[in-house]
């Protein structure tokens, strides 16, 4: 049965940086982080990118109550500098390049090997840490867990825009993030022996300098006793964060106690349909329609009731690990669709750039303390 010391988690978000009168994307990560007082707020390779990752928790609630403080303090020290966070995978209209580096020779190093990918790297994700049982072999529990990465993708989709236009993707932050090499979905491993068989061959081949640079959507990680979910964008409203997090520990836990099955599919089957699956969810987000890789004929299944399927089977285990209330928000995020939806939505409203990004900053900080869309009310009743 899972418990919650078993399956600990922690969560970190890549915030954009907006000019809070324009809403541009803007460079200004540097001074934003010097006004940080708890010293928690972290750069990314680029100055328009700021990170923030909350503690080690037991359960999601936890999470939440440090996501919701760090996106409080975010967004004070960025309006110190006349800037605004905005939680979502992509900027909908400032361009991607020509943007400052961060300072660090591990940044330099980056933008020298990767050049126009990383000079184009505009692009703000979420990642899922979950804790294992000591003894767990981490490779093995990614060749069950890696099936549901679309589903994640399509949950928290949230970057339909991309330099001005229209991609007529719902996530096209992980269509510009699977250019990168060693990205996507993980291979099959037998085990972590052979995991880090090929860590080793690929850095004494200089591929890689080390296990960091393998950048897929999910992995054992190097430096924790975690399996990384590297799969979602950074998404605005913080219960679909919440959510998301959650059900991707229930996907851990439930894959570890062997309540979800692997596929019946050989990889060469595998793979090409997990790139399919994650191409479609990037494309459609919770509408898409999938691959079934627990079928061993051809089926499809939508991405919405794919996480049906999961939120049955893994009800008990969030139950067990506490997540229950954080998982049972899960239909209204269906029924709302992805955030990529809404904001499509607002843009035909306000029907500019700069108002959508301001729209953003605000759905952002909802719940965090800094709710700008209660002003009015609070004036009304003065």
């Amino acid at each position: 049965m899972s418990r919650s010391h078993d399956f600990t988690i922690g969560v970190e978000e890549e915030y954009q940086l907006v000019d809070a009168a324009t809403g541009a994307l803007r460079s200004r990560a540097r001074y934003v982080i010097s006004g940080d007082w708890a010293g928690e707020l972290k750069p990314e390779m680029q100055e328009h990118t700021i990170e923030v990752g909350t503690g080690v928790w037991r359960g999601s609630h936890g999470v939440r109550g440090d996501l919701a403080r760090l996106r409080f303090m975010a967004a004070v020290a960025a309006e110190a500098e006349g800037m605004r966070i905005v939680a979502a995978g992509a900027h909908p209209f400032s361009p991607a390049g020509g943007h400052p580096f961060s300072d660090g020779p591990v940044y330099q190093e980056l933008r020298e090997k990767y050049r126009a990918l990383a000079d184009e790297q505009a692009i703000f994700g979420m990642h899922v840490h979950v804790g294992v049982p000591s003894g767990t072999d981490r490779a093995r529990l990614c060749n069950v867990v890696r099936l549901h990465l679309p589903v994640l993708l399509a949950l928290t989709a949230s970057s339909p825009f991309w330099d001005g236009r229209d991609t007529g993707h719902a996530s096209y932050r992980s269509v510009v993030w699977r250019r990168w090499p060693r990205s996507g979905a993980p291979p099959r491993f037998a085990g972590m022996a052979e995991y880090d068989a090929l860590v080793r061959w690929m850095v004494e081949s200089g591929s890689i300098d080390g296990p960091g640079r393998l950048y897929w959507e999910l992995r054992p990680h190097h430096g924790y006793p975690t399996v990384e979910v590297r799969v979602t964008d950074c998404t605005p409203r913080l219960d679909d964060a919440i959510t998301a997090a959650a059900l991707a520990r229930a996907i851990v836990a439930g894959a570890a106690e062997g309540l979800l099955p692997d596929t019946p599919l050989p990889e060469s089957f595998v793979q090409p349909l997990l790139s399919e699956n994650g191409w479609r969810a990037s494309r459609h987000g919770t509408s898409a329609e999938m691959a079934d890789l627990e079928s061993a004929e051809p089926r499809t299944i939508t991405a919405g009731e794919w996480a049906e399927r999961l939120a049955e089977r893994l009800e008990g285990v969030a139950a067990a690990l506490g997540d229950a209330a954080e998982l049972a928000r899960l239909p209204e995020l269906l029924r709302r669709g992805c955030a990529a939806e809404a904001i499509r939505a607002r843009a035909e409203q306000v029907g500019n750039g700069a108002a959508l990004a301001l729209w953003l900053a605000d759905e952002t900080v909802a719940g965090a303390g800094m709710d700008r869309r209660l002003r009015p009310r609070l004036e009304e009743t003065v």
